[in-house]
């Protein structure tokens, strides 16, 4: 009996295996689509010890869209949203230690760190005029580094439920996180991921069989990886909610900016937008109702659209005095 249980339970193991494999060719298949949809190619591009994969719509004399995922998602995250954008030229990365970019272990993983990556990053594509940055959560906190850093490389900033600073009313995920509770962004489990959504979005965007599954797999299996990502940014994060030095950083922004926020969102404080508002120069607005944390996924349509009317009202773009340095293309 003891034989027999163990050539079941192989059997068993490879049947699971042998359907994680179909689902994971069905999810890349449909990925490939959604990415076509979008005008978006696969690129990769290996920079100061980094290696980025990104997204690139490569759209010719295009002002240049740089959208920033935010923590423990990645590129594809933009992919419904960008596909109101063909007559920009979208870049999309997967940031270091997200998705398939690297990650090394022995490095450090704070906003300013990936700021800095992101800053060779762009440098390495050779672009000749500034870029419009977007970023959601955490690539909102590394858009606006990466802008007090390099205002000349940057025309406008959009922040989508952005990380940077601490609202008036901290949100439920900070309210866990300050008691010490489990963090409900880093995925343990099946369920897990189910809770996630739910904790995060308050509108699903449609994930077609067998998404959703493949999807909370990665996620399980990046588990270690977003636990100490996370713990580098909150690190820095909590010696920073001492001080008024984010503050003073955005105050040295001049750059147009966009604020976008969902009323419902439970990971970072809608009452944030006010903080933004006092302390960003050239700042405007827009709350959308019934929305979480994701606007872009959560109501592509209409977010792409406050974004378009934003770029649209800017004045004409000037090129960069110097270009950018080096790109190559991957696949």
């Amino acid at each position: 009996m003891p034989v027999l249980r163990s050539v079941l339970l192989a059997l068993l193991s490879l049947q699971l295996l042998a359907c994680a494999k179909v689902q994971d060719t069905l999810f890349e298949t449909g990925l490939k689509a959604e990415r076509a949809l979008s005008a978006l190619n696969h690129y990769e591009l290996d920079v100061a010890g980094h290696h980025w994969v990104y997204l690139d719509s490569e759209t010719a004399d295009a002002p240049v869209l740089l959208m920033l995922h935010g923590f423990a998602v990645d590129k594809d995250n933009w992919l419904r949203f960008a596909r109101h954008f063909k007559d920009y030229r979208v870049i999309a990365p997967d940031l270091p230690g997200h998705g398939e970019s690297s990650y090394n272990p022995q490095l450090t993983y704070d906003f300013a760190a990936q700021a800095g990556w992101l800053a060779e990053f762009v440098d390495a594509l050779r672009l000749t005029q500034p870029v419009h940055v977007l970023g959601n959560s955490m690539g909102g906190g590394i858009a606006l580094l990466y802008s007090a850093a390099h205002p000349q490389q940057v025309a406008s900033i959009t922040l989508i439920d952005a990380a940077g600073v601490y609202p008036p009313q901290l949100s439920e995920f900070q309210q866990i996180i300050d008691n010490g509770g489990r963090n409900p962004l880093v995925v343990e489990n099946m369920d897990d991921y189910d809770a996630l959504r739910n904790f995060a979005m308050v509108q699903h965007p449609f994930l077609p069989w067998p998404a959703p599954d493949v999807l909370a797999r990665r996620a399980m299996a990046r588990n270690a990886i977003n636990t100490d990502i996370f713990a580098d940014i909150h690190a820095v994060a909590e010696a920073a909610r001492h001080n008024d030095d984010n503050l003073r950083l955005l105050e040295q922004i001049q750059q147009p900016v966009l604020i976008l926020w969902g009323e419902q969102d439970r990971v970072l404080d809608v009452s944030s937008v006010g903080v933004f508002e006092q302390h960003l120069a050239h700042s405007q607005s827009h709350i959308f109702a019934n929305v979480g944390h994701a606007p872009m996924l959560e109501v592509p349509d209409d977010s792409a659209e406050v974004v378009r009317t934003f770029l649209q009202e800017l004045p004409p773009q000037q090129p960069l005095l110097q270009p950018s340095q080096t790109a190559q293309s991957g696949e």
